[in-house]
């Protein structure tokens, strides 16, 4: 029997190991090359399909910028409880002009009480509506005054930076959520058919007009089909590459190979006992009001 490339139960790898085999095939027709082998139309469709199956194997499920976000609001957060404890303290101060400008900021501050524990997206614009008084002008004498022109200008920044680093998580979110939309099942019936479709081809040519390149590749191929049919469970044969009807077998491929990872929430929860913030009187302020946005 002229060489030709074996079969095996294909369909009993688990997603990673289909991807692999997948793969190394891939690294054997570049070697080869596909004109050689006489697949040009058809290698770049197997490719495609290879590429979206490696893409689901250990699907991510944590986000990359989570720490740098939490990072990011630290800072804001540190911010806002330095500006609002230095108001606090200079409302008891014995200088005059200092307890003055602190009299002078605390109504206006007293909209922020407890930003520093509300959702991350409500934070972010009421940390704007802050800013935007401390930078006022009938409020930036005062704000220099106590000596806290640097704060502010971190607070801006920080701010920004957390909002740069949250759309690059919404960014990620996105894409995680193409990925998870894949199924693995289908996506291995689509490579192995591809497969099946050069491997028919070659065997074809083997028996028509081989050459060189034609027996190296299926030397090479058969190779793998020893290796990856013990790890599928079935010993190999001959015959029609792939014949074997995707997702009929009693094992379910794919999914058991992703180890899941923490998925976090997009936002932190709102508890409720927040005392940081400048307060006049004793008022009962109210943690859920908006502070003005910057136009």
């Amino acid at each position: 029997m002229k060489n030709h490339i074996k079969t095996f139960s294909m369909t009993k790898l688990l997603v990673g190991s289909c991807a692999d085999f997948h793969n190394k095939v891939l690294g054997f027709i570049t070697k080869s090359t596909p004109a050689a082998l006489h697949i040009e139309d058809k290698v770049p469709a197997y490719e495609a399909s290879v590429e979206k199956l490696t893409s689901i194997v250990n699907r991510q499920r944590a986000f990359v910028s989570t720490q740098a976000l939490a990072s990011a609001d630290d800072v804001r957060d540190q911010a806002c409880g330095t500006i609002s404890a230095v108001v606090n303290a200079f409302l008891n101060s014995p200088v005059d002009e200092k307890r003055e400008a602190a009299e002078l900021l605390a109504p206006k501050l007293a909209p922020y009480k407890g930003i520093r524990n509300h959702k991350y997206t409500k934070q972010t614009a009421e940390i704007k509506g802050m800013y935007a008084v401390l930078t006022d002008a009938e409020n930036t004498a005062a704000v220099t005054l106590l000596g806290l022109d640097e704060e502010t200008a971190k607070l801006l920044e920080a701010n920004e930076d957390f909002e740069r680093l949250f759309l690059q998580k919404a960014a990620e979110a996105g894409e995680k959520a193409k990925v998870s939309e894949l199924d693995s099942m289908e996506l291995m019936a689509e490579a192995n058919a591809r497969y099946s479709e050069i491997a028919d081809i070659v065997n074809a040519y083997a028996i028509v007009q081989t050459s060189d390149e034609v027996e190296t590749f299926i030397d090479e191929v058969n190779g793998l089909v020893e290796v990856y049919s013990k790890e599928a469970g079935a010993s190999g044969g001959s015959g029609k590459p792939g014949s074997e009807t995707p997702g009929g077998d009693s094992e379910t491929p794919g999914e058991d190979t992703e180890t899941p990872g923490t998925d976090e929430p997009d936002d932190r929860p709102t508890t409720g006992d927040e005392d940081d913030q400048p307060t006049t009187g004793g008022e009962d302020e109210d943690d859920e009001h908006e502070g003005p946005a910057i136009q």
